[in-house]
């Protein structure tokens, strides 16, 4: 019932009823104004016509005192139906009457006619020739006023109540009409607010109660959007909740525990339903730790801070960093060590709702710190007999802990080893840059450490970050690698000097060359130049065309001369650079530069340069490896091949999109098994001295493997050539594009 009478159909019906009253009302009594006020003014020319009548009907009877037919007359008048009573007085004596009973009173005379009373009360003076013969006094009756007005109220009454019924016959359609919709919408905003979203509003009408159905499907499909997107991220934020590797515990702003993650369950031993609801200190928390750090506190802050929730939020409120080691107290009665950082929750106002607790585990920490503190002293006894040069820095690099080895190294005595830091002994240590970084993982490196007097040394150091009664240090063990550094330079030195020695090896091999390769050239020169000079002592007639043959002969032997000195020049300079270079140039300057002094051994190079590549390198250094390979094979089919077919096969091959393989193949017998895995070491040659050095093979694995970060492999292989079976030594280089490191 409550809910019909709150409903729009029901206000609608009222609203609609009382304006329906109000403008009935409004017009049924301005109706009966009108009516009654139209009645009124007919009555009164209806009295105004009475009075004519009486003037001229009584007149000549009174004139003629013929009061018998006076009373006929009055008689007839009162048995009419509007004239109450009449009578005729003059000088207060009634001369004739009819139904006036009352002789001897005169009845009040009425101005206006008013409808409330039952008879209007008028009279008229008989005049003639301004004498008066007598007043006729009359009472006329005006009841069919008050009857015409209240038959004209009973039917406006009766018309009034059939408009309200129809009204409301309207009202309840139209509020049905608007009403059942909302209705519809109503229970649908009803299933919304209690989450159930699989509704749709079935109203296909296109006024505006249709706009609002589809505004409201719409806003359904947008909410289960958003519905899922936050059940989503809270699903996202439950699991990162639960999963975290730190146990964490939520209140409100007053203690109280409103969430715990499994972590924390795990680590307390409580569930959630077991502590959520409760007060925190008095779970799992030290009383007597807490009244210890509550005058630590108070000290620390300058102002009373008590044992009490507050102890554990006091530094967060001031927005100080509070991070803390506390005593846990797990449901089976274990006691833990936990570091509890506490931050603050704040609604859109920044106003303080709880506070969350990021719990970590370090008891296993902190009893190492606790044992390894206990073993300081042992410590110091060991770091007295370690062979490595043991020092402890500060995140300042201050010196706070060190082995006797270590100050001695240095040459400071133990007394000004006290107020050494890590820049006195390392010139380029930066602490501010180096020691976070040091501190978060192990590390090998090495350094120069000076002495108190100036000299340089080399060291070799393994760093540690490690935690000592709370604090971090850097643990450090240097080792003397003066001696090595020592041996490396001069194996670097020997290096270079292999290198050197290849390269004049190869120089000489190149000397040879150009002067095989001098000799036709200048013979040709030679030759046009005397033909030249002795027709002119002969006198002989030179023609112009032959002048221009020899001249052009001699210009091209120049420029095949000039060529191969610049092909000398470029392959001698020291040219470190890398860049990017195709593999078919450097065998084609490799080719050009050996190919003389394999012609001059009667030595055939066959090539198949089928595929190419684009790789990162150096190209002199590419070129040399190249040529050393291939006077490799030279001087083994020289020594093997004597009086038969001499070959050497290039071939390229690409292996995939991004790498290729060059082989080098002789047919100079092969080389001995029992040697093939030594041709890449240095100075060993199976070779006579006068031939061979043994440096060429190790400088070409050194420049492939080494400095180009490429591939060489070396086999001996059987095949079969031109229907000749043959066997030599293969060398396989395999080069892959892109930066390689020099």
């Amino acid at each position: 019932m409550n809910s019909i009478i709150h409903s729009i159909r029901f206000k609608l019906i009222v609203f609609s009823i009382l304006i329906e009253i109000i403008m009935l009302s409004l017009l049924i009594f301005n109706a009966t104004r009108l009516i009654s006020n139209h009645l009124t003014d007919e009555t009164y020319k209806q009295i105004e016509i009475i009075k004519s009548n009486f003037q001229a009907s009584m007149l000549p009877l009174l004139v003629e005192r013929d009061y018998a037919s006076l009373d006929a007359l009055l008689t007839e008048y009162t048995n009419s139906k509007n004239i109450v009573y009449i009578f005729i007085s003059n000088n207060n004596k009634i001369l004739a009457s009819s139904n006036w009973k009352n002789h001897d009173e005169i009845p009040i005379q009425d101005k206006n006619i008013e409808i409330s009373k039952n008879i209007f009360n008028g009279h008229v003076d008989i005049k003639y020739a301004e004498q008066s013969f007598g007043i006729v006094y009359f009472g006329l009756d005006i009841n069919f006023l008050q009857s015409a007005r209240e038959e004209l109220f009973s039917q406006s009454l009766i018309i009034a109540l059939a408009e309200i019924i129809l009204t409301i016959i309207l009202s309840l359609s139209i509020g049905y009409y608007l009403t059942k919709h909302l209705i519809t919408l109503t229970e649908a905003a009803k299933k919304i607010g209690s989450n159930n979203l699989d509704i749709t509003i079935d109203i296909k009408s296109n006024d505006e109660l249709g706009l609002l159905a589809r505004a409201f499907n719409t806003m359904i499909e947008k909410i289960k959007e958003q519905f899922l997107t936050i059940h989503n991220h809270n699903e996202l934020k439950k699991a990162i909740f639960n999963n975290m590797s730190h146990a964490i515990v939520a209140t409100n702003k007053d203690g109280i525990i409103t969430m715990i993650n499994n972590q924390a369950e795990v680590l307390l031993g409580y569930k959630a339903d077991e502590i959520v609801g409760k007060s925190t200190p008095e779970i799992f928390f030290d009383k007597e730790e807490m009244k210890e750090k509550a005058k630590l506190f108070s000290d620390e802050l300058n102002e009373y801070v008590g044992a009490n929730f507050n102890l554990f939020v006091i530094k967060t409120l001031k927005g100080l960093p509070n991070q803390n080691n506390w005593k846990l107290i797990s449901k089976d009665g274990n006691k833990l060590i936990g570091n509890l950082n506490v931050t603050s929750l704040k609604d859109e106002d920044l106003n303080i709702t709880g506070f969350v607790g990021v719990i970590e585990d370090i008891t296993e920490k902190y009893n190492l710190e606790v044992a390894l503190k206990e073993e300081t002293h042992r410590l110091k006894s060991i770091l007295e007999c370690a062979g490595d040069c043991i020092h402890i820095l500060d995140k300042k690099g201050n010196l706070v802990l060190y082995s006797s080895s270590f100050i001695e190294s240095l040459g400071y005595t133990q007394e000004e080893a006290k107020n050494l830091n890590v820049r006195d002994w390392d010139k380029n240590f930066n602490p501010e840059e180096l020691l976070n970084e040091l501190l978060i993982s192990h590390k090998t490196f090495e350094a120069i450490h000076t002495k108190k007097d100036g000299t340089d040394f080399f060291v070799e150091i393994k760093t540690n970050g490690i935690t000592l009664d709370g604090e971090e240090y850097l643990y450090a063990a240097s080792r003397d690698i003066t001696e090595r550094i020592t041996a490396q330079n001069q194996l670097r030195k020997k290096d270079s000097i292999i290198e050197q020695q290849t390269k004049l090896v190869s120089m000489g091999e190149m000397i040879g060359n150009i002067a095989h390769q001098w000799r036709q050239p200048l013979s040709i020169i030679t030759a046009n130049a005397s033909s030249l000079k002795v027709k002119s002592e002969f006198g002989l007639n030179i023609e112009q065309e032959e002048l221009k043959e020899v001249c052009d002969s001699i210009v091209t032997q120049a420029q095949y001369l000039s060529n191969t000195i610049d092909d000398f020049r470029n392959f001698i300079k020291e040219d470190k650079e890398y860049s990017n270079i195709l593999i078919s140039e450097i065998l084609k300057k490799t080719v050009s530069l050996a190919s003389p002094s394999l012609k001059n051994n009667f030595i055939t190079l066959i090539l198949d340069i089928k595929d190419d590549l684009e790789i990162f390198g150096n190209k002199n250094e590419l070129e040399q490896a190249l040529i050393n390979i291939l006077n490799n094979s030279k001087d083994a089919l020289i020594e093997h091949q004597k009086d038969k077919d001499k070959y050497i096969f290039i071939n390229t091959k690409k292996i995939s999109e991004n790498s290729i393989q060059l082989e080098i193949l002789d047919n100079a017998c092969g080389i001995p098994e029992n040697i093939i895995n030594r041709v890449f070491e240095p100075y060993f040659t199976t070779k006579h001295q006068s031939v061979g050095t043994g440096i060429g093979l190790s400088m070409a694995y050194k420049i492939i493997k080494e400095r180009h970060e490429q591939n060489i492999e070396v086999s001996n292989k059987t095949f079969i050539y031109e229907n000749k079976e043959y066997k030599g030594a293969c060398f396989i280089l395999t080069f892959q594009n892109g930066s390689l490191l020099a």
